[in-house]
């Protein structure tokens, strides 16, 4: 009796623990704060699992040359402050979050990306 008493109670400690972990702001949330145990394995997982579920599966807009520069004009202005234009360093902004946003102009960015994933 004493060990099942002390089992259940084991386990009721731990998210107890976690709760008041979390619950009075112990918890790093700052950009510049180091991930936590985990944290980015669970973010991964839940995105994946996101994109997986919701994502379509074809382009939405026909590939055009209106549709084009219409998305390179949206990029550079709301995008390419964090992930980044050809041969440009990372901004000051970019380089202060947490994680760090893709580089998208380096390495593969996104061009062996599924449709669906990135737009």
């Amino acid at each position: 009796m004493k060990f099942l008493v002390g089992l259940i109670l084991g386990l009721a400690i731990i998210p107890a623990g976690l709760y008041f972990y979390f619950s009075t702001g112990s918890a790093p949330v700052a950009t510049s704060a180091q991930a936590m145990p985990f944290e980015k394995r669970l973010a991964k997982m839940a995105l994946d699992a996101r994109i997986k579920k919701e994502a379509p599966t074809t382009a939405s807009l026909p590939v055009n040359d209106a549709n084009l520069t219409a998305g390179a004009q949206v990029y550079q202005q709301q995008c390419a402050v964090c992930h980044g234009l050809p041969s440009q360093q990372s901004s000051a902004i970019a380089k202060g979050m947490f994680p760090k946003p893709p580089q998208l102009f380096h390495g593969k960015g996104v061009t062996d990306d599924p449709a669906g994933e990135t737009y």
